[in-house]
């Protein structure tokens, strides 16, 4: 099972600005210093030097997730923005563009940077490709064709041209997808919000997104420190820092140290700090990102766990 990351922010879409590049390219050249420019190896080492910030971007569009079995059958996890990108790579990688696509799509739920992305994919439109649309939320078919309404976009969803089928899941329902077996749990979120649990060859990756545990939480989630346990891979909400978790009750959404907690007592082996928030550029999730490796080493000061926390960035890809 490998999993790619085409969308990674939540809430909103966040496209970097010039002003922001501009000044990732002044700090560059602060760093360098003459030695670093001799030759083209020497630039490539400097640059290698540099932190993830400053020579990269976490990524602009909203949730979206490539699954792909041990037999590379696609499952899509959420239809943000990213949805586009990934739509475009298949197109051209896949047989999606001459309308012998198949794959299913799985949604958390219907919140706009969750779904936005649907009337930009390109393979929807292509007559004989075939969708498969699973959902908990209720009546999922009809959130969807509701942000076709001619007040929303001007192509019906009827326009979109590829087979659709919708099948709605409860949220205790056990399933298949290919060779991935599936099991869900409600979160906590306004709306609502699902977590989906994928295993396949005895590799588990679970998808915990637009969940919000608050500190007085931690001594009453028995049942999902089980949800979780000796999880693989562990992608989990973690849009606020924990001071702005205080601020933001009853927002929906957690912070790194409440996900670290998670992941320590659950026995998790890999963390994935997911679903950034739009007001945090680059070097701020630098940031949540080390707070968090810090607050791990130091919850588990004896070296315990084998936990490795990693964030979320568009492109990142894992293999189970």
């Amino acid at each position: 099972m490998k999993v790619k990351f085409w969308g990674v922010r939540g809430s909103i879409g966040t496209p970097i600005k010039g002003t922001a590049v501009r000044e990732k390219v002044r700090k560059i050249l602060a760093y360098a210093s003459p030695g670093d420019v001799l030759d083209e190896a020497s630039v490539d080492r400097f640059l290698d030097s540099l932190p993830f910030s400053l020579l990269h971007t976490y990524g602009g569009n909203t949730t979206c997730l490539e699954l792909r079995t041990k037999d590379n059958d696609l499952v899509i996890v959420d239809a943000g923005t990213g949805l586009r990108d990934l739509g475009n790579k298949i197109l051209v990688e896949d047989d999606f563009l001459q309308g012998r696509g198949e794959c299913h799509m799985i949604f958390t739920h219907s919140h706009w940077d969750h779904i936005q992305g649907v009337p930009f994919f390109g393979p929807l439109y292509i007559p004989g490709n075939k969708f498969h649309i699973h959902g908990i939320s209720e009546d999922i078919e009809g959130r969807l064709r509701y942000q076709h309404s001619e007040r929303h976009f001007p192509v019906p969803f009827d326009g979109l041209l590829a087979s659709k089928d919708f099948i709605q899941h409860q949220e205790n329902e056990a399933w298949q997808v290919y060779s991935l077996n599936i099991t869900q749990k409600g979160l906590r979120h306004p709306g609502g919000s699902y977590s989906y649990r994928f295993e396949e060859d005895g590799k588990v990756l679970i998808f915990g997104t637009d969940a919000e545990f608050k500190l007085e939480d931690m001594d009453s989630i028995d049942e999902y420190l089980e949800y979780f346990r000796d999880a693989d891979v562990l992608i989990f909400d973690t849009q606020y820092t924990f001071e702005e978790q205080l601020q933001r009750i009853d927002w929906g959404h957690s912070s790194a140290s409440i996900a670290t907690d998670i992941a320590l007592k659950s026995g998790v082996k890999k963390l994935v700090l997911f679903h950034h928030d739009p007001s945090y550029d680059d070097e701020k999730l630098d940031e949540v990102y080390l707070r968090a490796v810090r607050y791990k080493e130091m919850m588990d000061a004896q070296s315990e766990s084998n936990l490795e926390i990693i964030m979320a960035y568009e492109g990142l890809e894992i293999e189970l």
